[in-house]
């Protein structure tokens, strides 16, 4: 059965199709292809480009992503922050 956002109605099962890997994205309808984080999926891992800590989760990491900010940088012909320790 559908479900029809105008009307606020949704179909659990439905809505569970449309998830990735059985986990939603982070920014529903943002810019972010980061799925969200959970209890099975905790964003503990840092990102394979600027190394920041704790910027993806496992599924983010199969997947082969970079952050939102490496990824943001990378569409725009921005510089990116690499991390070099402690803030």
């Amino acid at each position: 059965m559908p479900y029809f956002e105008d009307e606020g109605y949704y179909d659990y099962e439905e809505l569970m199709d449309d998830l990735i890997d059985g986990v939603g994205f982070a920014d529903p309808g943002g810019e972010s292809a980061l799925r969200a984080e959970t209890k099975d999926n905790p964003r503990n891992l840092p990102c394979p480009t600027c190394h920041w800590p704790n910027r993806l989760t496992p599924i983010d990491v199969a997947r082969g992503y970079q952050c939102d900010s490496c990824a943001t940088a990378a569409e725009r012909g921005l510089d990116i922050q690499y991390y070099e320790g402690d803030e």
